[in-house]
């Protein structure tokens, strides 16, 4: 089974700290708040050592798409390679709530390994030169 990386939040982790402080030990604070011993443990030794409840600054921007939202992108490609990275952006901004601009397409793209790509141009042949391109190759 994979591990899940949700955090608990600030409400529940105040509620840990309540519980804990009013005297109950880590397995009835886990009956209560229905969270893993060791995340019960990690959020009380944190509060006794540092005295914070909140996470620490994180560094860097968070990212704007999520897995779910990559996943879009990408199948809008694999189903159709034709299709230009403004179609495809000004598609999911309609369909969801979070802008995105055609470089952010592009850039989902390249991630997966998808790079873009366009039909080769092929020279226009007439009907009369068809027939004397056969009659040479005959």
């Amino acid at each position: 089974m994979a591990r899940s990386r949700k955090e608990a939040t600030i409400s529940i982790r105040k509620l840990i700290i309540f519980h804990h402080s009013s005297g109950k030990s880590v397995r009835n604070v886990a009956k209560l708040v229905n969270l893993s011993n060791s995340t019960r443990k990690y959020v009380i030794k944190r509060f006794r050592e540092e005295n914070r409840i909140e996470n620490k600054v994180r560094n860097g921007r968070a990212a704007k798409l999520t897995e779910c939202d990559q996943g879009f992108i990408i199948r809008k490609f694999v189903k159709n390679p034709s299709l230009s990275a403004l179609k495809v952006s000004a598609e999911f901004n309609e369909k969801f709530s979070t802008p995105i601009s055609h470089e952010t397409v592009r850039r989902v793209l390249r991630a997966a390994g998808l790079n873009g790509r366009s039909a080769r141009r092929k020279f226009f042949v007439s009907a009369k030169n068809r027939k004397l391109m056969l009659s040479f190759a005959k």
